[in-house]
């Protein structure tokens, strides 16, 4: 279920994400997504720093989502570049609801709310944050509707009940209003940027 919200927000967002579906595996409900590399190949462990100076906005994109939906595992295993394919981030289990126990869904987003995202494995290879104001600006014109939409494809699914669906929502609108706040928060971190331009507004 989180891989899926989590898709849905960064397809919904335009970033680097494989698409994929929930779908029923006999008794059970899983995720399916489609493939990235080649000849059916997994791709091998992406070079942090050649994505960051070669595909920089794909990067900036990847770290905006990663600070809304508060996940905390970006690692080579999970994200990949291949310069004859593109950049693909996937396999977002620990995000939003992480590996909480069954009904524990809506404390979870509680204590995940004010969680920055430190230390984001491409922060300290980026070398410009041009593209942040856009990326924020992306992911704050997303309407409620549309992620309404997503909470109650897993309500229907039987994957979340109407209070944490109701959570979700709430948790993805907050952080969606404060990821900006959050980037600002991680400059120390951005080693390799030389001028800091970012100015978000937005928080609450």
């Amino acid at each position: 279920m989180n891989d899926y919200v989590a898709t849905a927000v960064g397809l919904a967002l335009g970033a680097p994400v494989p698409p994929g579906v929930l779908t029923r595996l006999g008794a059970e409900w899983g995720y399916l997504s489609l493939g990235f590399g080649e000849q059916g190949k997994r791709p091998p462990p992406a070079d942090f720093e050649e994505l960051a100076v070669d595909r920089p906005w794909e990067a900036t994109g990847i770290v905006v989502l990663d600070q809304w939906i508060s996940n905390t595992d970006r690692h080579d295993g999970n994200l990949a570049y291949m310069p004859t394919l593109g950049v693909a981030a996937f396999d977002h289990d620990q995000a939003l609801f992480g590996a909480c126990p069954p009904g524990g869904g809506v404390e979870s987003l509680k204590e995940a709310r004010e969680r920055r995202v430190r230390h984001h494995e491409l922060i300290p290879h980026m070398n410009t944050m041009e593209h942040f104001p856009s990326w924020i600006d992306r992911a704050q014109s997303i309407t409620h509707a549309e992620l309404s939409r997503m909470a109650w494809v897993c309500v229907d699914a039987g994957l979340l009940s109407r209070l944490e669906a109701d959570a979700l929502v709430d948790f993805l609108e907050y952080r969606q209003l404060n990821v900006g706040r959050f980037i600002e928060e991680s400059y120390p971190e951005f080693t390799g940027v030389a001028a800091w331009t970012l100015d978000s507004d937005g928080g609450e």
